[in-house]
């Protein structure tokens, strides 16, 4: 790359990022508050949820940067002080963010979530709420029809029929060894007949047209209520769990607590049923996340 271009785009980043944070003045008096959110749609409507209900309630306005690429530039930047406030997941724990010896992997949600807690919470100096609620992770899908027919509802279950089926899932997921295809073989002991690595979106096309038989889905993809799927229990708990949870820096919480008493009343207010309906109506039927957000809270009695 020319020289002069580098420096002048790499100066232009810096403007961007340094325009994230700062203690700008509402135009009520209050506060602007920064909330940065990954490329995927919950945390977006998670965050436009926040913001609605902080400018419903008090003096304060909310800032919302998208599409940062990945969890630790969200991790990152609440360091730096860009943002205050985002939405994470519990299972990102297990993620290279802290040395063995600080960290015991677990597929227990309630152990995950109380070890991202404390280690997230002590490096980033944030509050790390308990769960909004859903969670977005892997899990196991096949057509309700096949599921109801042979009454498969446990991943054990498919064992019977797997030798002749083909799943169909995200190439990483076929790679991986602990929480990926390898680990999951040896927990459930045994293998489908084919395993295809595909993009996601191919995946879902595959199983609606029979192509495939199974398919590694997230628990809040919206194509599972598209395609009338149905997702199997993980008996044997072999997945790490993702359960969202809010997370704000310990300062913006001690300053203003009526921030705080916001995230207190999302916990517990979203289950992943109803995040996957919300982002359905984003994906599948292109509404605005601000749209959406606003129809929940007012059917929650959240906001008028």
């Amino acid at each position: 790359m020319n020289k002069t271009l580098y420096t002048v785009l790499f100066a232009l980043l810096l403007l961007i990022i340094t325009g994230c944070g700062g203690d700008n003045e509402s135009a009520e008096g209050g506060r602007v508050f920064e909330f940065g959110t990954q490329k995927n749609t919950d945390p977006k409507i998670m965050a436009q949820i926040v913001k609605q209900l902080v400018e419903d309630q008090t003096d304060h306005e909310v800032n919302i940067t998208e599409d940062i690429p990945a969890s630790p530039q969200i991790l990152g930047a609440i360091e730096r002080e860009d943002f205050d406030m985002a939405l994470l997941y519990s299972g990102e724990v297990y993620n290279n963010h802290f040395d063995e010896d600080k960290i015991e992997y677990s597929t227990d949600p309630e152990k995950t979530l109380t070890q991202a807690q404390a280690l997230f919470g002590e490096k980033y100096d944030i509050t790390w709420y308990d769960s909004v609620g859903f969670s977005n992770q892997y899990s196991i899908a096949v057509q309700r029809n096949f599921a109801e027919e042979n009454n498969i509802t446990t991943m054990s279950d498919l064992g019977e029929y797997a030798q002749n089926l083909t799943l169909g899932t995200d190439n990483s997921w076929i790679e991986r060894d602990n929480d990926g295809y390898e680990g999951y073989k040896r927990a459930y002991g045994y293998d489908f007949g084919e395993a295809r690595g595909m993009d996601v979106a191919l995946m879902y096309e595959g199983i609606a047209s029979g192509d495939l038989d199974v398919i590694t889905a997230y628990t809040v993809d919206p194509q599972i209520i598209e395609y009338d799927l149905k997702l199997l229990e993980d008996d044997k708990k072999f997945f790490p769990p993702y359960e969202g949870s809010l997370v704000a820096r310990n300062k913006i919480i001690d300053e203003y607590p009526e921030i705080a008493d916001i995230l207190d009343s999302l916990v517990g207010s979203i289950s992943t049923d109803e995040m996957t309906a919300l982002i359905r109506e984003v994906n599948i039927n292109e509404r605005s996340s601000e749209e959406v957000a606003r129809e929940f809270l007012q059917e929650k009695g959240m906001v008028e």
